[in-house]
């Protein structure tokens, strides 16, 4: 995927990567990261992006920021044959190369997004739903007209909401309302632990968006004339 900034819309922008780095390094000192959601390509020498959070070093359960970094050369075509799962892994491993794209802190998820500006490629937000959960809103730009989105216009279909299980002081994405591809309920009246997504990238965009449902691989979108149910 190619390079991009991303920075709150309508609050305070940074330009250049120094001042895009000194605030992510300011940030990162004063909390703790955890990773929460992967955006994935299956494409040789691309990189996976990683969602992940800020959290208060003292109470895990106050989130300070919302991050975005590149996971440096990390993508399910050059991890096979472990794939998705070879990158989810180094997602969670410090010692994975990374780059930071952005964060959105706290004070500003009322107002603003994360968002990669080529090609309008990615918008990423949060919602406060209380103390402990904030809904997760993603639109990730698929084809010249088209977007593929979780949350926003399409929560009916698509809800996914960051929750923190205090007992484990772990904060975790989970899908409470999930459709595939036919417009099939695959996650209704509950909620199941959902990782990230994965795709393939050709010259013409992302035919098919690929979500993992607690280790199980769920058709969200396919615009392929060769379409694969689930």
């Amino acid at each position: 995927m190619k390079r991009l900034w991303l920075l709150p819309a309508g609050a305070l922008v940074l330009s250049g990567f120094t001042a895009l780095w000194a605030a992510h390094t300011a940030l990162a000192a004063e909390g703790i990261r955890q990773p929460v959601f992967l955006l994935c390509p299956l494409k040789k020498k691309y990189s996976a992006w990683s969602l992940y959070l800020i959290l208060d070093r003292a109470d895990p359960g106050k989130v300070l920021a919302l991050g975005l970094e590149k996971l440096k050369g990390k993508n399910a075509e050059d991890l096979a044959p472990n794939g998705y799962e070879a990158v989810l892994a180094a997602q969670k491993d410090p010692q994975t190369a990374r780059e930071p794209l952005g964060t959105l802190e706290a004070k500003d998820f009322a107002r603003g997004e994360l968002r990669i500006e080529e090609d309008d490629a990615l918008r990423v937000s949060l919602d406060a739903l209380g103390p402990d959960s904030y809904r997760l809103n993603v639109s990730l730009r698929v084809g010249a007209d088209t977007r593929f989105v979780i949350g926003g216009k399409e929560r009916a279909k698509r809800e996914v909401v960051l929750r923190l299980d205090r007992a484990k002081g772990q904060w975790a994405a989970y899908a409470v309302t999930l459709e595939n591809f036919q417009g099939k309920k695959v996650v209704q009246a509950g909620v199941k632990t959902m990782s990230g997504i994965g795709f393939p990238v050709l010259g013409s965009g992302i035919p098919r968006i690929i979500g993992d449902v607690e280790g199980q691989a769920v058709t969200l979108m396919d615009s392929s004339e060769d379409r694969h149910g689930d």
